[in-house]
């Protein structure tokens, strides 16, 4: 391979080494790229045993957090458990406990400490909360918050995080902790709806979108894992796969793909590390059993399992059997492929969609269906739809496109969608205190040709003139506001609440959209001590699952609304800078009965708790 990089000629002799290993001890099966996807199921589902009792014998043996050990195998069951694989429930139990409470684990004193790295033991385990959070269910809330917290202290003035270990292929540097840190980062926000979790994501987002335009000028030379973290980092802060950066980044790990469909970190040829990785990337990035990368990719893990469901054994190459595991269990009960419609993006009047279900155990698929919104749009009996959505009935806002399909044994698999509608460009508002001042954070989804400006006003609590302005140009992704306490007049401002106001300002000035959020200009501990917060979880009652994009109102006793917000991803809401006094959480979403709760706010104490379910 030309143009290979130190870190790839660092790891060469590692991949020729493992692959001798690999060809000595096990019984390889001839080649043939035309593996069926109920053979990517029976492969990951013999990869995810192997992988939970291996993991759970090291753990015996040496009775330690093992730093990528436990992280990466809890990660790998996570996701499998999602996707409908087997992870008996003792095999899932231990890998906890190893994480949790043997010694250097998260609950034991110091907290994911591992060989005296305590960085890249907090990023790899955090990591892996995100996605045991995201994926299976809430017993580690509090673990995770924790950790996203000490990640901040990690973070460097560009954005990045810098870890305290190498040790290629396993561990790698910056790119890796940073994708880690931010992936922590968007799940605690999901978990909480605490708008404080994203200012260091897109602090994180600014960082990667830089290194992101350098790996496209250096093409080739980039590392692969670097190519990966970056990208998985970037559509973690909440970038589109359409986005400039992440396309170029998709293309150039497509282009890696060697002539027998697997990818490798140096010149020895195809690994099981380097493809289970980034299969899972690009699985990650949209692509699906569809595309002919991530088969071949896919076909190439299965093609190279040894009878045990292993790739390798001991060090890093139990690191490889579990980025194989990844890639593999990244395959759901069905696939569903979905053209017409890609996540991030503003919808056009009329879009021609395709949807294509197919099942992976060679079961009848029997019924498709499309929501907007959690409201059914389409639906057939069968695994293949084919419409045209009329989109000029949508709000302008967030909105989520859901494909759901069912076989003939009740399974179902879901993909998820996020599309925008009309004049919404300013997403993700974030506002943090810091030692500079409070740093207010959003993405910028403008597209290029719009040309453009982003104003931040800033209001006294009780005042209609700003005391505050400042504008940037419009530009795509994260964006980044410091409002350092003084007025317009250069003099120091008091602290307590203050409103900040975004509006993006096309070319000819007129306002295109406006945005709010209440913040305290003041030390987290003098914000808990005056003021208090409510939150909670609304759920939708047919399946539990979170009600996303959901209109939240905080009204007083008066019957005032004070605030106003937006459930997330998650269907997590959150009221921050809240007086003490007893409200009314009401809650709107189109097509269901309205609902209100009742809560009594108080300064100091933890938030005032109001979960809904809607029906």
């Amino acid at each position: 391979m030309s143009g290979t990089s130190p870190k790839e000629r660092t790891n060469a002799m590692h991949i020729k080494n493992l692959r001798r290993t690999l060809t000595l001890g096990l019984a390889l099966p001839t080649l043939a790229f035309a593996a069926p996807n109920d053979a990517f199921r029976g492969a990951a589902q013999k990869g995810v045993t192997f992988l939970g009792n291996d993991t759970v014998r090291w753990q015996k043996s040496n009775n330690c957090y093992g730093c990528h050990v436990q992280a990466v195998t809890l990660e790998g069951l996570s996701v499998g458990l999602h996707n409908q694989y087997s992870v008996p429930k003792g095999v899932l139990d231990e890998v906890l406990r190893g994480i949790l409470q043997t010694p250097g684990g998260a609950r034991t004193p110091g907290g994911l400490t591992h060989s005296g790295f305590p960085r890249t033991a907090k990023t790899f385990g955090a990591s892996a909360f995100a996605r045991y959070d995201k994926l299976v269910d809430g017993k580690l809330s509090d673990d995770l918050l924790k950790l996203a917290k000490e990640l901040i202290a990690f973070q460097q003035k560009d954005g990045s995080v810098v870890g305290d270990h190498q040790s290629y292929p396993v561990t790698t540097g910056v790119a890796q902790a940073t994708f880690q840190a931010s992936q922590t980062w968007r799940q605690a926000y999901a978990r909480s709806a605490d708008s404080v979790w994203l200012t260091p994501l897109q602090k994180a987002e600014q960082y990667m979108a830089t290194v992101a335009k350098g790996m496209a000028t250096s093409g080739s030379g980039a590392y692969l894992q670097d190519l990966n973290y970056t990208l998985m980092g970037l559509l973690a802060a909440g970038a589109s796969p359409t986005e400039p950066n992440v396309a170029a980044l998709i293309a150039l790990v497509e282009k890696r793909q060697l002539k027998d469909g697997g990818w490798g970190f140096g010149d020895g040829g195809a690994d099981a590390f380097a493809t289970g990785q980034t299969v899972y990337t690009l699985k990650l990035a949209g692509r699906t059993e569809a595309d002919s990368a991530v088969k071949r990719g896919l076909s190439w893990l299965v093609e190279h399992q040894g009878a045990d469901g292993s790739w390798g054994h001991s060090g890093s190459g139990r690191a490889e059997a579990m980025w194989a595991v990844l890639g593999l269990v990244s395959v759901d009960v069905l696939s569903l492929a979905v053209s017409g419609v890609t996540d991030g993006e503003h919808v056009l009047p009329k879009m021609e969609v395709s949807v294509e279900a197919k099942d992976n155990s060679g079961a009848q698929v029997k019924e498709t269906q499309v929501l907007v919104d959690d409201l059914p749009l389409k639906k057939s009996e069968n695994g293949t739809l084919k419409f045209v959505w009329e989109t000029q009935g949508l709000s302008t806002g967030k909105h989520t496109f859901d494909v759901v399909a069912k076989n003939a044994k009740g399974q179902l698999s879901r993909r998820r969608f996020e599309v925008f509608a009309g004049d919404l460009y300013l997403t993700q508002l974030g506002t943090a205190f810091t030692n500079e001042g409070t740093q207010v954070t959003l993405r910028n989804i403008a597209p290029d040709g719009l040309a453009g400006q982003v104003r931040l006003s800033v209001f006294k609590d009780d005042g209609k003139d700003a005391v505050y302005t400042s504008t940037q140009p419009s530009r795509h992704g994260a964006t980044a506001f410091m409002f350092g306490g003084k007025g317009k007049d250069g003099k120091p401002l008091a602290p307590g609440r203050y409103k900040a106001e975004l509006a993006f300002l096309d070319d000819k000035g007129a306002v295109r959209q406006r945005e709010e959020t209440l913040f305290v200009h003041d030390t987290l501990e003098a914000q808990q001590a005056r003021y208090a917060e409510v939150a909670g979880k609304l759920d939708l009652a047919r399946d539990g699952s979170g009600a996303a994009n959901a209109q939240v109102e905080l009204v007083d006793e008066q019957g005032k609304v004070v605030q106003r917000v937006l459930s997330n991803e998650a269907g997590n809401y959150r009221f921050k800078s809240v007086d003490s006094g007893k409200y009314k959480v009401r809650v709107r979403k189109d097509g269901f009965k309205a609902e209100e709760a009742a809560v009594d706010a108080k300064a100091g104490a933890a938030p005032a708790a109001a979960s809904v379910s809607l029906h």
